[in-house]
């Protein structure tokens, strides 16, 4: 019984397909087809058009909801090593909540983030990245991406369970028919190493078969004295293209870290408030270096399919299985004595794995009825999540953190917390209509989840919690085109995220919901390559978790959070030789319900509520003297968070910093130079010392990353 339940399951994400194949062939085929073409060029720092907002290739300007493409040549001007660092000059996003620490990637997006970790909700070509249960979550390596898109406000119409405040949804690079043979050597402070490969092109004379295969790695000094990182990562794919009809790409990727630094935290007295003993440097480590065991690796498969019927109908076929495996084994930082300077501290230890089943198929159609036009998409998602964690914890003896001496550690015996099996399984049937009326563009979608989600106390410290739920979440938004370039928008969404945890009998809860109101314009130039936009938001969470008045142990759904801001963003080219990217967001965040009168007006913790940036890059004119010479500068500030507990808040102070990159195009110099290209970028120019965000006294507050400096050499033969 078992097995046949689980063959069903198996083939559940696979009927969506034959039914779109039943459906479409039902459709006249036409004998000449041009439907197999390449997507809109996003290679500038400007992106014109971008799937991840509809999951069909729509322009921007035409997207009514707040989108921003972070594109590959952006991330190779700024030289990104994270996906914290390619999102700092994002509206919307506040980046780096955990600073310095790079085996996570933690920031908000709009005041929400995926509980109080700073997680949130990833998709990589498509398809979900499911979050781990301790220290094992999924991280892609920026540079096998091609670009990185934000949605921001409610997305579970087309991805399901998802956080309120957005998206990012990543695309690899994959195979393409253009002739590619890029490789990159760097070098930099804090013993920074790094080499990179890109390569790809066709297979065959003909073109019906294209690879690509992008390598990585790296190594470097971590941010706290004594620790180090490093990783190296592989991502072949290969596409198959025979005719017009059909097209299938089949992808890897293998990433290995056995080395990622420390994510410990610092005492809050000496980082964000005063302390007697003087303010703690930045490469201050609670930890020690000889006990710092900090390891993962992954690896997945996966394919996408599409096969044509006509001009009007085809069908879409993702999948993708990824598993992750992580060992963490360090000494933590676990609160401050009164002295102000003798740190306590514990170990915490994990080993974690889990695996992943991730399908999404859809049924794309476009038709007319009278005078409007259909762009029509059908589609079932399908994600299975297995993993299994534990946790435990041991005394290790103090450290003075402002003299410290290490390796005379007395360490006491672990004793386990958590032992954890979990499966989650999510199915969503959903379909969107996209409309089009002269210069109207309307978009409606509507879509329904189950959810099951199952946890095994393996310690047997409590029977298996069995959750299951189910949600219906839509959205519909509106835009006009002007003929110079305009468009305004107004859309309406909604959002669903299942709460992993029970009440004081035993209860599971439910599902938090999300609700977005968004008015905005962008308008794109008809005479230079640029884009703007400005978007006013008011966005909700309701049945959010708050503490049990009558059993402070547990919670209930008592609480509600607020968030309503403005958003500012520019891209594009002002003259043939200076473009910039800006971006400005202000939003006010707060709890307008909870079980505790005194929370109601108050911000959470670890939120900004103003923060922007501005990158202005310069290219020299092709005629000039210093023709091949560029350079680019760049500044990024947050007004600070708010750090404690809800109760007994504190403010841990804003911050600016500065980034900066020169270029310059070797083959000016002489032609067998061509393709050669140095670089060298700086981040934190100033070496500006800032806190990032604070939990309480006793967890600490975490340093923005130090100065870096890197050089880099480039080749395109």
């Amino acid at each position: 019984m078992q097995n046949r339940v689980k063959l069903q399951s198996t083939l559940k994400p696979l009927s969506v397909a034959l039914m779109a194949i039943l459906m479409a062939s039902q459709v006249n085929a036409e004998e000449t087809l041009n439907v197999v073409a390449a997507s809109p060029d996003n290679n500038g720092l400007v992106a014109t058009h971008s799937k991840s907002a509809t999951k069909t290739d729509t322009p921007l300007l035409e997207t009514p909801q707040s989108i921003s493409v972070i594109t590959r040549q952006q991330m190779d001007a700024q030289n990104v090593r994270s996906l914290n660092e390619a999102l700092r000059y994002t509206p919307g996003v506040a980046a780096e909540q955990w600073g310095g620490v790079s085996a996570f990637d933690q920031f908000s997006i709009r005041g929400f983030n995926y509980g109080s970790t700073g997680f949130n909700d990833q998709f990589l070509d498509g398809l979900r990245m499911n979050n781990g249960l301790v220290y094992g979550f999924q991280q892609v390596d920026p540079f096998l991406l091609e670009d990185i898109s934000v949605v921001r406000g409610p997305a579970s119409v087309l991805y399901g369970l998802a956080s309120p405040g957005g998206i990012i949804a990543m695309q690899s690079k994959l195979p393409t028919a253009e002739n590619i043979r890029h490789v990159e050597l760097e070098a930099g402070n804090h013993q920074y190493q790094r080499g990179s490969f890109d390569l790809g092109g066709k297979a065959n004379d003909d073109g019906t078969v294209l690879y690509r295969i992008v390598g990585t790695a790296t190594t470097r000094e971590g941010q706290e004295r004594g620790t180090e990182m490093r990783r190296w990562a592989l991502a072949p794919s290969v596409t198959f293209q025979p005719d017009y009809y059909n097209k299938l790409t089949l992808y890897a990727r293998a990433q290995n870290d056995p080395k990622m630094g420390a994510q410990t935290s610092l005492p809050v007295a000496g980082t964000a408030r005063s302390n007697p003993n003087g303010t703690l440097p930045t490469d201050a480590y609670p930890g020690e270096p000889d006990h710092n065991t900090f390891s993962r690796k992954q690896a997945a498969v996966g394919y996408s399919a599409d096969h044509y019927f006509n001009d009007d109908w085809f069908v879409t076929l993702n999948g993708r299985y990824s598993e992750e495996t992580s060992n963490y084994n360090a000494v933590i930082f676990a609160g401050l004595e009164n002295d102000q300077r003798t740190i306590d501290r514990s170990i915490a230890a994990s080993d974690e794995h889990f695996n992943t089943l991730n399908f999404d198929n859809q049924l794309h159609g476009h038709f007319t009825t009278g005078e409007l036009e259909h762009q029509l998409l059908l589609g079932m998602s399908w994600d299975r999540f297995t993993g299994h964690a534990n946790y435990a914890s041991g005394s290790v003896s103090s450290l003075d953190i402002f003299n410290p001496h290490y390796g005379a550690a007395v360490y006491g015996l672990l004793q386990n917390y958590q032992d954890t099996r979990v499966m989650n399984n999510q199915t969503g049937v959903y379909a969107q209509d996209q409309l089009s009326y002269q210069q109207w563009r309307a978009t409606f979608g509507v879509r329904h989840d189950w959810s099951s989600i199952r946890t095994t106390d393996l310690l047997g410290y409590s029977d298996d919690i069995k959750q299951r739920d189910e949600a219906t979440t839509w959205r519909a938004g509106v835009n006009y085109l002007f003929d110079n370039g305009i468009a305004p928008y107004f859309t309406y969404a909604q959002s669903f995220q299942p709460t992993t945890s029970v009440d004081s009998s035993g209860k599971p809860f439910d599902p938090s919901r999300g609700e977005l109101y968004e008015a905005g314009i962008k308008y794109q130039p008809k005479s230079l390559p640029a884009l703007f936009s400005i978007a006013a938001f008011n966005l909700t969470q309701d049945k959010v978790l708050t503490t049990d008045p009558l059993n402070a142990a547990y919670s209930v759904q008592g609480g509600k959070i607020r968030s309503r801001g403005l958003e500012l963003e520019a891209r594009g080219s002002v003259t043939d030789q200076i473009s910039v990217i800006g971006a400005m967001t202000w939003q006010d965040v707060q709890y307008v319900q909870d079980s505790d009168p005194t929370v109601i007006g108050r911000t959470p913790l670890r939120i900004p509520t103003r923060f922007g940036s501005l990158w202005v890059n310069w290219e020299a004119p092709d005629i000039s003297a210093v023709a091949g010479l560029g350079a680019g500068v760049g500044g990024r500030f947050s007004n600070g968070t708010k750090g404690g507990t809800m109760d007994n808040q504190f403010d841990t102070a804003g911050y600016g910093v500065m980034d900066a990159e020169v270029h310059y195009d070797l083959g000016h110099l002489a032609h067998s130079l061509k393709g050669g290209k140095v670089q060298l970028t700086a981040q934190n120019l100033t070496n500006r010392q800032y806190v990032t965000s604070c939990f309480t006294d006793a967890q600490g507050c975490f340093y923005g990353a130090e100065r870096s400096v890197i050089a880099k050499l480039s080749w395109d033969f």
